[in-house]
This record gives C-alpha cells, sequence and structure tokens, in this order.
C-alpha cells in the first residue's frame, strides 16, 4: 500500500509487514511517526532535487544567507541536510566513492525499522543516511521512553555518525542489522523476564490459595510480597509470613529468591506442619500425607509443574517419580543429572532424598548457571553502555548508575538493561573555573537562560533532559525539565566568539531544530569538563548572562561540567569529584551546616569541608582537617569563622611535617595563615606578616610559635617562629629578625628590650660577610668571625654621629657591656675606639692615644672617671674631657698627658719653679717692668717683691687671670700663640683666652699653669734655673721645669 504524508512525500511499506505477528498492527502509528521523522530530514530538499539546480548560492544558507554551518570537524563535507539547516540542493558532489553503500544496503537498512527507502533517502550520503535512521528509531522510541526497542540501533548509529564516514557505511551495510539483532534480543529478554516475574507472582500466590488480580501481578516484587504477606493465613501460612517479613527486610535479591523459591519451600513446611497438626490420621496416613507433598514441592522444581497432592504424579512412588523426571526434564540440567544419580542407586533412600531436597538443589544449580549466563551479558550490555555515556560527557549519572548496577546485584543488573537506561537522561550543568567559579548552573529562568549560584533547597529549574541532538545526533539538544518540550536554543547571530542563548519551545521546523543542537567537546583532564558550541557555529562558545569572560579569545571560551540530575550541594561536587579528598576526608559522619547566606560546612570522618566566598562573592569549598589546626581556626575566628574566605588546607612541602591553612578576611583584604608542625604547634600569622612568610623567608625562619601579638611600643605587630621573627610597623612595613642577630635580639628580651622594634631588615656591610640590622633603639651587628653584638641606647645615638660603621669609629666588636662600676657603659669598635655611657656623663666617643692613656690610667675607675666629651680640638692636639680631668693629645710629638684642674682659693699667689726654686715675675725695672708686653721671667723669691706677686681673678669654671700687683696687667700668652716656646708676658687685662689659666694637677704636689688659649703649659726655657731665666709656653711633658707651686701671699 502507499500512506501519503505531509509534504508531498512517499514512503512505502514493505510487503513483507502482512507476515509480521498479530500486535504489528498497534505498532503501525509508531512506524507513520517514523516516516514523518524522515519526511522532517528530506522533504524540503524534494523540490529542489526535482527543479535540478540551486536557488541560492552554493554553501549559503537559504534562511539566513550566511555560510552554511559545519562541524568543526566535517572538512569540506555538507551536512546541511543531516542538521536540517539549509534545504537547498546541495552543491554538485564528485561521484560516490566504491566505499559507498548501495541503494540495496541503505534498502535494507531501512526496511529494519518497517521503512521502504525511496529515491529521498536513497540520494542521501551514507552519514547522512544513518542521521535519518536514528531519527526514525527514536521517534519510535518515544512511544516506550522505559522500555525502549530500539536502544542499540540508536546508540550505534551515534557512533557512526562521530565515527566518520567510513562507519557510516559499515553501519548501513552490517551494523544496523547486528544492532537490530542485539535490540531483539534486549526486547525478548526484557519479556521473558516479564513473564518469569508475572508467572513467578501467580504461583507464589497459589501456593497460599490467594486470588490476585492483573493489578496486583503489575505491582513490584516488594509490594506484591507485601500483598502475600496479608493475604497468608496467619496459621496454615506460617511459615509463609515469617519468611515474607524477613525478604521484606532484606535487598531486592532476597525478595526475588522469596518469591521464586523460598515461597515454595516455606509452604511446604507450612504444609508437613499441618499434616503433623492433623489428629485425625494415623502415623501412615500422615507419612504418606508427607510424602505426597514432598513430591509436589519436587514437581515444581524439576519440572515447574504446579501441582496438588491428589495429582498422580504425586502418588506415585519415589522411584517411579524419579523416571517421570528423566522423560519430562531437559537432559542437559542439573536436575536431570541428578535424577539419574539418584535413579542409579537401588537404596530407596537415595530416591526419597532426591524428592525431599535434591530436587530443590538441582533447580538451584540450574537457576544460578541460567542466571550467570544472564549476567555476564548484562555486564557485557551495561560495560558497553557506561562506556558509551563517559566518552559523551554528559551523562554522568547515566555512568553512575551503571557504575551502581556493576558493583550491585545481577537483579540490579537486569533491571538496568531491561529499563534503568533510559531513566538517567537528566543532568545539571554548571561552570568551571575561576571566572565563573564552579557552583553556577544553567537555569531555565522562563524564556531566559542564566547561570545562577547554588543556593539551598530543591531546583528543578537547574535539570536538563540531555537527548541526542535535534538535528544531529551526534550532539545533544537539552530539554528543560520544568517546561517539557522546551530547549536551550542558540539565538544568532554571535557576538564574536560568544553564542548567545534561550529557552523557547520547539515548533517542529528545521532552524529549531539546528539552533537547539549543541556540540561538546570534551577537555583534556580527568573532570570531563567540556566546552559547548553550537552546531551552527562551531567556533563560538555557549555565553549566558552570568559568566565572566575578560578575553574574547576562544582560548577562554567557558568551560562546563554536567553534574547529577539535581544540583549537588558544594559540598557534595567537590567531594564526589575528588577520589584523593574522599581518601583524606573519609565518610560525611552529618549533614552539611548551612546558614541563611548560605555559607556552611560539612563534618567528615577526618575533617571538614567549608564553603565561603571569595573576594568576587563566588562560592568556595575548601578541605579542612581534624586535629590543631582546625581547632585553632575555629578558636580563631569563633562565630565570624564563616565570613571568611577560607581557601583550604595543604601540606607543606617544603616543610616535612608542616600544615597551612589559608584565610583570606575580606573584611581588611588580608591574607591569613594556620600554620602547624608537631615542633611548634598551631599559630595563625595574617596580613603583610603572612604575605613576606610565603614571599621571602619561609625557609629563614620556619613555623611560628606564637600568633600575631601586638608589640608594646610604636604600633607594631609581630610573631614568633622557630628561627626568627617578624615584625610589622605602620609606616615601616614588615622587617624580618632571623639567625644570630634574632638570637642576640632575644637576649635582650625583643622588643621590649632597649632594641625596641625592628625599622631595616639586616643588611650587609664591610668585605667580611658581616649583617647590621637596626632597631628602635639601637643595632645588632654580626660577622662570621665575631659572631653578633648589640648597640643601644645613648650609646647607640652617638654610634649614629660617627657614622656608624661606615664612620670613623669601624664596627662593634663588643656587645653594649656594663663598666666595672656597675654604673656606666661601652662599647669598643673595631678602629681602636670605644663609647663609654654613664646616666650622669651620656655617651662619649674615646679613641687613639687618649683611649690609650685613658685605659692606663684605669679607664672609669681612674681618677678621671667617664669621658664628658668627645675629642675635642686644641691647637696642637686633641682632648677629652672626664669627669675628674682631660686627657690632651699633642700633634707635635704625640705625647699624651692626663690631669685634673684644681680651684684657686688665695686671693694672691706666687707661683715657684719646682726644678729651680724661683719664682715668676714680669722682667725689667722701673717703667720697663709696667709696660705691654714686658715679658716672664725666674728670680729669686722675694716676699716682698710686687712683681712677683699676681692677684687672683676667678673667670669661674677653674679658670682664672693672674693681675701682677707691679703693673695692674695681667699675664697673657703673647699673641696668644699656639707653638711651642710662645712667650709669657704682661698685657693689659682683656681676660681673653690668651689671659686664661687653669692651675692643674702634676706629679706629686706640684702644679701646672695651663693657658687655655693653647692648651700648653708655662715652663721655665731650655730647664735652666738660674735668675732671668726666659718663661714660655711649652706642650706638657710633664718635665720638673713645667712644675710648679703655689704660694699664697
Amino acid at each position: 500500500m502507499r500512506c501519503s504524508l505531509s509534504r508531498g512525500i512517499l514512503l512505502r511499506r514493505s510487503n513483507h509487514f502482512s507476515a509480521l505477528p498479530e500486535e504489528w498492527p498497534r505498532r503501525l502509528v509508531a512506524r507513520a511517526a517514523a516516516a514523518f521523522l524522515i519526511t522532517g530530514i528530506v522533504g524540503t530538499a524534494a523540490p529542489g532535487l526535482a527543479a535540478a539546480a540551486p536557488s541560492t548560492a552554493a554553501g549559503t544558507s537559504a534562511a539566513t544567507g550566511q555560510p552554511a554551518a559545519r562541524r568543526a570537524d566535517a572538512g569540506d563535507r555538507d551536512f546541511r541536510l543531516a542538521v536540517g539547516g539549509d534545504m537547498t540542493p546541495a552543491p554538485a558532489r564528485p561521484a560516490t566513492p566504491a566505499a559507498q553503500s548501495s541503494d540495496v544496503d541503505k534498502g535494507n537498512a531501512a526496511a529494519l525499522l518497517g521503512i521502504v527507502a525511496g529515491p529521498e533517502l536513497l540520494i542521501l550520503s551514507d552519514r547522512d543516511f544513518v542521521s535519518a535512521m536514528y531519527r526514525a528509531a527514536d521517534d519510535l522510541d518515544k512511544a516506550r521512553p522505559l522500555e525502549p526497542e530500539h536502544q542499540t540501533v540508536r546508540e550505534r548509529a551515534i557512533d557512526a555518525i562521530i565515527a566518520g564516514d567510513d562507519a557510516a557505511t559499515a553501519y548501513i551495510k552490517t551494523g544496523m542489522a547486528a544492532a537490530n539483532i542485539a535490540d531483539q534480543k534486549i526486547v525478548t529478554d526484557r519479556r521473558e523476564q516479564q513473564r518469569i516475574e508475572r508467572e513467578a507472582k501467580v504461583r507464589a500466590a497459589a501456593q497460599i490459595s490467594a486470588t490476585v488480580t492483573d493489578t496486583d501481578l503489575a505491582k513490584s516484587v516488594y509490594d506484591f510480597i507485601v500483598l502475600l504477606d496479608l493475604k497468608a493465613d496467619d496459621h496454615k501460612d506460617t511459615a509463609v509470613k515469617t519468611a515474607a517479613r524477613a525478604a521484606l527486610q532484606g535487598n531486592a535479591d532476597d525478595q526475588w529468591r522469596f518469591l521464586t523459591d523460598g515461597i515454595i519451600a516455606e509452604h511446604a513446611k507450612d504444609t508437613q506442619r499441618l499434616v503433623d497438626e492433623d489428629t485425625s490420621r494415623t502415623e501412615a496416613e500422615k507419612a504418606e500425607a508427607k510424602a505426597r507433598e514432598a513430591r509436589v514441592t519436587a514437581a515444581y522444581y524439576a519440572l515447574g509443574l504446579s501441582i496438588t497432592a491428589d495429582d498422580p504424579l504425586a502418588k506415585l512412588p519415589d522411584q517411579n517419580f524419579l523416571r517421570e523426571v528423566l522423560k519430562r526434564a531437559p537432559k542437559d540440567t542439573e536436575v536431570y543429572t541428578a535424577a539419574y544419580e539418584a535413579l542409579l542407586s537401588s537404596a530407596p533412600a537415595d530416591w526419597k532424598a532426591y524428592v525431599d531436597t535434591g530436587a530443590q538443589a538441582a533447580w538451584q544449580r540450574d537457576f544460578d548457571k541460567d542466571m550467570k549466563k544472564h549476567d555476564d551479558e548484562n555486564i557485557k550490555a551495561i560495560t558497553e553502555i557506561r562506556t558509551r555515556a563517559a566518552k559523551s560527557a554528559v551523562h554522568p549519572d547515566l555512568v553512575a548508575a551503571a557504575d551502581a548496577a556493576l558493583a550491585g546485584t545481577p537483579l540490579d543488573r537486569a533491571r538496568f538493561v531491561a529499563t534503568g537506561q533510559s531513566q538517567h537522561q537528566n543532568q545539571t550543568i554548571r561552570t568551571v573555573g575561576w571566572f565563573t567559579g564552579d557552583d553556577s548552573y544553567i537555569t531555565d529562568a522562563g524564556t531566559s537562560a542564566k547561570l545562577v549560584t547554588w543556593t539551598q533547597g530543591s531546583h528543578p529549574e537547574m535539570t536538563w533532559k540531555v537527548g541526542a541532538g535535534l538535528s544531529d545526533p551526534s550532539c545533544f539538544s537539552f530539554e528543560s525539565t520544568t517546561h517539557p518540550n522546551s530547549y536551550l536554543r542558540w539565538r544568532p547571530p554571535t557576538d564574536g566568539n560568544r553564542a548567545y542563548a534561550d529557552i523557547a519551545p520547539t515548533d517542529g521546523t528545521d532552524r529549531f531544530r539546528q539552533e537547539a543542537t549543541w556540540c561538546v567537546k570534551p577537555l583534556s583532564g580527568e573532570n570531563l569538563d567540556v566546552e559547548i558550541h553550537p552546531i551552527g557555529a562551531p567556533n563560538a562558545y555557549l555565553f549566558l548572562p552570568g559568566a565572566r569572560d575578560p578575553n574574547p579569545d576562544p582560548v577562554y571560551a567557558q568551560v562546563w561540567h554536567f553534574d547529577t540530575p539535581q544540583a549537588p550541594t558544594p559540598f557534595d561536587r567537590r567531594y564526589n569529584a575528588d577520589k584523593n579528598l574522599q581518601t583524606r576526608l573519609g565518610k560525611p559522619t552529618g549533614d552539611p551546616v548551612l546558614t541563611a547566606d548560605n555559607t556552611g560546612y560539612r563534618i567528615y570522618e577526618k575533617g571538614r569541608l567549608y564553603l565561603t566566598y571569595d573576594e568576587n562573592k563566588r562560592p568556595v569549598v575548601a578541605d579542612v582537617y581534624n586535629g590543631p589546626a582546625l581547632d585553632k581556626l575555629i578558636s580563631f575566628f569563633g562565630d565570624s569563622l564563616l565570613q571568611q574566605h577560607i581557601r583550604g588546607q595543604f601540606d607543606d612541602e617544603d616543610e616535612p611535617g608542616g600544615q597551612i591553612i589559608a584565610v583570606l578576611r575580606p573584611a581588611d583584604g588580608l591574607d591569613l595563615q594556620i600554620l602547624w608542625t608537631a615542633q611548634t604547634g598551631a599559630h595563625e600569622i595574617h596580613g603583610q606578616i603572612s604575605i613576606t612568610w610565603n614571599q621571602k623567608t619561609h625557609f629563614e625562619v620556619g613555623y611560628p610559635t606564637t600568633d600575631t601579638i601586638s608589640s608594646p611600643t610604636g604600633g607594631a605587630v609581630y610573631n614568633r617562629f622557630a628561627r626568627g621573627s617578624i615584625y610589622w610597623k605602620p609606616g615601616i612595613g614588615t622587617r624580618v629578625v632571623s639567625g644570630e642577630i634574632h638570637k642576640k635580639y632575644a637576649s635582650l628580651n625583643y622588643e621590649s628590650g632597649p632594641l625596641g622594634n625592628p625599622v631595616t631588615e639586616a643588611t650587609p656591610f664591610g668585605t667580611n660577610g658581616g649583617l647590621v640590622q637596626r632597631f628602635d633603639g639601637g643595632s645588632i651587628y654580626y660577622t662570621p668571625a665575631g659572631g653578633a653584638t648589640v648597640v643601644y641606647g645613648d650609646i647607640a645615638r652617638k654610634y649614629a654621629e660617627f657614622g656608624n660603621e661606615t664612620g670613623s669609629l669601624g664596627s662593634p666588636v663588643s656587645d653594649t657591656t656594663t663598666a666595672s662600676d656597675g654604673k656606666g657603659q661601652y662599647v669598643t669598635f673595631s678602629n681602636g675606639a670605644a663609647i663609654y655611657w654613664s646616666p650622669a656623663t651620656g655617651a662619649h666617643a674615646v679613641y687613639g692615644n687618649i683611649l690609650i692613656k685613658w685605659n692606663q690610667l684605669g679607664a672609669e675607675k681612674s681618677f678621671l672617671g667617664y669621658p664628658t666629651s668627645d675629642e675635642l680640638p686644641l691647637p696642637k692636639g686633641r682632648r677629652t674631657t672626664f669627669t675628674g680631668g682631660r686627657i690632651d693629645w699633642s700633634s707635635e710629638g704625640g705625647a699624651t698627658v692626663a690631669y685634673s684642674t684644681i680651684p684657686v682659693t688665695a686671693r694672691a699667689v706666687e707661683f715657684k719653679g719646682v726644678q729651680s726654686g724661683r719664682c715668676i715675675q714680669i722682667a725689667g725695672v722701673g717703667n720697663d717692668a709696667l709696660a705691654d708686653f714686658a715679658g716672664a721671667e725666674l728670680w729669686d723669691c722675694g716676699a716682698t717683691a710686687p712683681k712677683q706677686i699676681w692677684d687672683v681673678v676667678d673667670l669661674g669654671s677653674n679658670k682664672y687671670a693672674f693681675k701682677n700687683r707691679n703693673s695692674g696687667k695681667c699675664l697673657d700668652l703673647y699673641d696668644a700663640g699656639a707653638g711651642n716656646g710662645a712667650n709669657i708676658a704682661q698685657y693689659s687685662c682683656h681676660y681673653g683666652a690668651a689671659q686664661q689659666w687653669e692651675i692643674t694637677t702634676a706629679p706629686g704636689s706640684a702644679i701646672a699653669l695651663r693657658n687655655i688659649a693653647s692648651g700648653k703649659v708655662i715652663e721655665a726655657a731650655n730647664s735652666q734655673t738660674g735668675n732671668a731665666t726666659l718663661v714660655q709656653q711649652w706642650m706638657d711633658l710633664v718635665h720638673p721645669n713645667q712644675q710648679w707651686t703655689i704660694i699664697p701671699v
């Protein structure tokens, strides 16, 4: 007959349909639907074929005027008919290669689906023809979604389309027929399983004489056993009821075993018990009744017969019963072999044993063999399904269901092959990667598709039915589960590399089918992440509102992952995707604990997963593990923990045994870390200290031994570490103290000691590997040869005045050391200098010959005491003052002299030479002795000689002017000269430096007469002793001619 279909295309049905079973007419509607599907693929091609001339330019879409879309791997092949995009005639093709299938091959393949292949099908390329066959098979199966009859045909068609032209040709020639045979077996096995289950239910009900309806027989095995329990008699069927309830507490295998085997054995027990309870029978009658009931049970197991005790077979003696079994049972069964073996025995006990237990045991062995055979076939089928689903990367739920079936029982596998594989097409589709986070899902928002971040609760709008592509079964279409027959649809044109999408109900057009078809490109790696491209724009990628796309380069195309049918919690998403994480955390021990803002945690055997949000408000799931580090994390943050961004815990590869929990504090943008080792314990570091530790000082200072602590001064904070400390201070930043410098710093009580907080890093100095680090109150120096030394306080400030280590003093060679008197401190330096400090004098530097002299005298323990000045310049030398005197050094001869000043209490004095015994007077007679510049000389002392008497003028600070009583003029250094041999004379008093004198100590009770201007002393020239010996100045040599005694007048 001929069947007229839409668009003027005629498809003829094969004559062999008349020979099909009577059930075939019920399927004519499905066959017609398949014909309509073929019409949808090729219908619009027919007018073009008749016209024999294209209506638009070759390679241009009639619908859009744009280049026809091709798959990324299609090369120059034309797929417009396959994808339904361009319905104009295809450009002329080369002659069909010899490898292409023939029209007969295509006709035979189409006939497998009840389709007569006319010209409109035969003209298709092999790949397009296979696509048409997929559509036809898919349409036939839509009427029975849970019991598809062409599953293998469809799956192998997709495989062939993906594999290419040669595979498509092979599919047409032989593959489709082989797939059809496999489908027929699946259908046969399914129906056989349904028949077996129905018969088992009928037989089970008969055991307890229960009446059941077709509705009852349609119940699941579990529900049917519940029904049997309800219908069983509380007295007659006690063993059956007990076994039924036990089976209901077990698994599906236990329930199936009860239905097919257990109820028979339990009913036999009940029957035997009732016989024993029948007091109206004799023992012989009871024995005969039991024997008949045993044969009734044996007949079921050996021959599959449901008989009663009155059946002739039940009345046979055991030996004859075995003969009947051998006549009726198949010879290749355990039932037959066991009966044969028993019959060969001449012992009646062996015959009886077969009837009582042997038949059931043999039946069980036959059953196990048969189940093993079927189970092996199911395992193979499930493995193929799983492999195909895993390769697609879009059916993880089907993969999981297949894995569960493979790990389950034979019954689980049988059910999966029968119906389960068609029940796992729903998935959620989430984003992957830094730009979008890992917990945003494609969501049906009505007419628009959006990316929505996971939140608590049920979200069916995030679930999509993933099926073969509406225009190309080697790709996919995503059907909304909240709006059936509505699909995720590309909205052309593309925006650069972006392909925007919306949600729309199908309108049955070729254009819609193409726009609702998406090709998936799996990415490398084990995570099954993919890129999704419209089939009509293979160089564009799916882009939805809420996605971040900082770079239009297709290398940065959005990455997607197909996940469980219901959007998993971020905890489960992370946990299920990482086998190593599952091993480290163990099994969950409780449900997720979530807050209203969708942060929270879940506890596992060995740790926790935390859900928090990063600085860009993306959800992040981080793993942390039981132990001191987690305890510290919880105790440190308390109730505010979930407001932080927890980045996770990891092993420190650079520190054996080290553990790190990384946290970002959104409130201040500072990194915080919990660091733990067995030696140091768990402590937190944060902010710039944490950054510095990560970037520069991990190896240098080791792990922290304290939390971050506020310094008592300067607003600084710090952490102690195993081998150092890190400080941070506003305006300065972080400073690291480590190594020998840190040890010295620790010995001084760190920041609470005299040094305070560090202000610089340790920096090199000198050429011998030296390091110096500055602190608020001083510096620590280190050299490999000398170790660490410290300079602090006033000594450090004085040292800085001299240029620190680059100045004249050199570097310190001693610590700041307490002086021998227990009052002062000092530091010695590499250039032969020292700085001494006391509370009364402050800090002053002493160096060179002056230091040598001072040390010879006993330093601070000498009469001089502590220095009160640094070195001071003299006209011809240097001077350092001390609490008890001075040390002068002469540049003219290098002499060094220490002395003290002596106060003068007398109002008038004479100066008598220790060596000469004569006194100093003004030379000259008469007016000559009154003139300015009249020189001084030695003369015999006279108590009443005015020229030898000097009135004392106190100028303060132990400085004096000496006024000659004869002239009234003052003792003067001529011209304030600085050189040795300068004259001492008199001059009108002006009390300038040349006329200022000090009385300083000399050996014994003598004194020296020292000029303020020159720093030199008066002496008798050339050590002469006679009258008129010239008095001059000279550098202090502590010679006898420079020593005098004071004679009060």
